[in-house]
C-alpha cells in the first residue's frame, strides 16, 4: 500500500468547466461531481468533456473504495477509449510501456511480473480499472517505486534518489510553506505516529514518488493523452505531481480530481479548496473498514 499522502502543484492551466449539455447524464446515486473553482454540480458527461480537453488527465482515489475504481473505468472506457495512455502508481516503474497479458497468460500473472502487489492494493479492488485500460488505453505504463530505491532516500535524504527523477524534481522545488503542508499531510497519514526526525525522509521519499509519476506521464505523450491514476494525494495541485507537469511542460492544461468520501451518515464532506483539485468526485465511503490506524498501534517484533 501507499506509505503515505503524495504532492501535487501548480494546475492553473486546467480547462474551464462549463456545465452547458441539458441532456448530459446525471451522476449516479449518492455521486457528487463538484468543480471547486466554480462551485457548479456537474454531470459525468460534462466530467467527461472536460477531460477530452485536458493535455493531462490526473485521477485520484482512495486506495480502498472499490467505487472510485467502477467510476474511472468508466471515465477511460468513454473519454479515453482508444486515445488515453494510462500511467499506473500501482505497477513498477519501467522504461518502457508494459507488455500486455497474452491470450494463455493468467492475469494475475501479469500483474505480479509488472510489479503490482495483489495483496497489498487487494485485488480485486482494482480490476474494473485494470481490465478497461487493458481493453482501452493506447498503452499502459508503471511509474510505483519501492523496496531499496525508496529506503535509500529515506534514510539519506534526495542526494540518494536515482539522477533522472533526482534532476526532476530540483526542476520545481517545494517552498517552505508547501513543505510544511506536506509533513502535515504525512503526519496525518500516519496517525501522528511519525517521528519528527523522519519527516525529511519521508517526504524526499514522497517527492520521489511523484517525480516517477511526472517522467512516465511525459513518456506518455508519444502513446496518447496521458492518465495518472494514483492516489489523491499525488494529484494534489498544491503538493505534487501537476507542480512539477507545470514546471516540466508550462502552459501545458492539467485536469487534477480528487475523488473523496461522503461522511460516515452519508453527508457530503467539507469540500477542499480550488488550490488542492479542481474537481472533487464526492462517492459514499466504505462500510465498516474499520480504525485505519490501528496498524501503527500494534506493537512490533
Amino acid at each position: 500500500m501507499c506509505l503515505t499522502v503524495v504532492v501535487l502543484l501548480g494546475l492553473a492551466c486546467a480547462p474551464t468547466i462549463r456545465p452547458t449539455a441539458p441532456r448530459a447524464a446525471p451522476a449516479p446515486p449518492d455521486v457528487a461531481v463538484i468543480d471547486l473553482r466554480s462551485g457548479a454540480s456537474l454531470s459525468m458527461a460534462e466530467l467527461a468533456e472536460a477531460l477530452r480537453l485536458g493535455d493531462f488527465v490526473l485521477l485520484g482515489e482512495v486506495h480502498d473504495n472499490p467505487v472510485h475504481h467502477r467510476l474511472r473505468a468508466e471515465l477511460l472506457a468513454t473519454t479515453g477509449k482508444a486515445r488515453a495512455a494510462a500511467v499506473f502508481e500501482h505497477f513498477d516503474r519501467a522504461p518502457v510501456p508494459l507488455g500486455r497479458p497474452g491470450a494463455s497468460t493468467p492475469l494475475a500473472d501479469w500483474l505480479d511480473a509488472n510489479g503490482f502487489d495483489r495483496e497489498g492494493w487487494r485485488w480485486p479492488l482494482h480490476a474494473p480499472l485494470v481490465e478497461r485500460a487493458l481493453a482501452n488505453a493506447t498503452a499502459l505504463r508503471g511509474s510505483g517505486l519501492r523496496g531499496a530505491a525508496l529506503r535509500e532516500v529515506v534514510m539519506k535524504g534526495p542526494a540518494a534518489a536515482p539522477a533522472g527523477l533526482r534532476e526532476l524534481t530540483s526542476r520545481a522545488p517545494l517552498d517552505a510553506a508547501a513543505s510544511a503542508r506536506l509533513d502535515a499531510e504525512l503526519l496525518a497519514g500516519h496517525c501522528g505516529m511519525l517521528p519528527a526526525e523522519a519527516l525529511p525522509g519521508m517526504r524526499a521519499a514522497q517527492q520521489l514518488r511523484d517525480a516517477a509519476m511526472a517522467e512516465a506521464l511525459l513518456a506518455s505523450r508519444v502513446d496518447g493523452q496521458p492518465w495518472l491514476f494514483a492516489g489523491n494525494g499525488h494529484v494534489r495541485k498544491d503538493l505534487a505531481v501537476p507542480h512539477l507537469l507545470q514546471a516540466l511542460v508550462p502552459g501545458a492544461r492539467l485536469l487534477s480530481v480528487g475523488f473523496i468520501e461522503r461522511l460516515e451518515d452519508g453527508t457530503m464532506p467539507p469540500l477542499p479548496p480550488s488550490s488542492e483539485y479542481d474537481v472533487v468526485v464526492v462517492t459514499p465511503g466504505v462500510p465498516n473498514r474499520g480504525d485505519p490506524c490501528e496498524v501503527f498501534r500494534k506493537p512490533r517484533g
